[in-house]
């Protein structure tokens, strides 16, 4: 078992590594798919730890060889945005298990973060916070600017907190698909942006203003992402028809 700690965070390292143990019977579980986050609470700190989906056959190899575990990068990542400037839970400690050599079970630690999802206050509300809306739009326009691309942008993975005068912040959550470049091409960032959401007059809303705060051609982009988020849709719906006809 591979253990990294963040040394402000030494007094908790016989906790975290306790946790593969500990991790079943214990802590408040707040989502569990492919992925599990709890939360636990150790000497007053309120911890939040993923464990994520055990890789495939394939997966095992890459990890342990090729490329840094989905939790070492989490780690990793967090404090690259965190030195940029872009808030994001405050990185504790990752664990890689191996079995066989290979690389079998993993899991990230992080504080814990009050900010509230945007998907409630964009997506799930009829007429949306126009307000909210541009300011995210131009908060993702400046990461693209400054050569930062979160993997998987959904309005659930970006989180905020908007104070009594009317000041935004945006939270950064699950981050361990992030690209760091000092240039990113127009073409990945219309690429990325496809990933904000499914509603429709949300996302043209989006990359309008998007699209004006960066002075590109306005109906372009839209067109753009519109068709990128259609192909994205139809890819999935085939991908879920051939599972049901398949696999039933």
């Amino acid at each position: 078992m591979k253990t990294i700690v963040n040394d402000e965070f030494r007094s908790l390292g016989d906790f975290i590594k306790s946790l593969p143990e500990t991790f079943e019977s214990g802590g408040t579980t707040l989502y569990k798919a492919r992925n599990t986050v709890k939360k636990f609470t150790c000497d007053g700190i309120d911890l939040i730890v993923k464990r994520y989906k055990r890789p495939n056959a394939v997966q095992r190899v890459v990890y342990t060889l090729f490329r840094p575990s989905k939790a070492a990068r989490a780690y990793s990542y967090a404090n690259i945005l965190l030195d940029r400037g872009y808030a994001t839970p405050t990185p504790i400690a990752y664990i890689e298990i191996k079995k066989g050599g290979l690389i079998n079970e993993c899991y990230f630690i992080s504080t814990v973060t009050t900010d509230t999802p945007l998907y409630d206050a964009l997506v799930e509300t009829p007429d949306f916070d126009r307000e909210l809306a541009a300011k995210l739009a131009q908060y993702v326009a400046q990461m693209h600017i400054d050569g930062v691309m979160h993997g998987d942008p959904n309005l659930n993975n970006i989180l905020y907190n908007r104070e009594d005068d009317g000041t935004t912040h945006f939270t950064l959550i699950d981050t361990n698909r992030s690209t760091f470049k000092s240039n990113l091409s127009k073409s990945s960032c219309i690429s990325n942006l496809v990933r904000l959401t499914h509603r429709r007059d949300l996302l043209e809303y989006l990359i309008s203003r998007y699209a004006e705060y960066r002075k590109w051609d306005v109906d372009d982009t839209v067109r753009r992402v519109i068709e990128g988020l259609d192909k994205f849709e139809h890819r999935r719906e085939v991908k879920y028809r051939l599972k049901q006809k398949y696999l039933k």
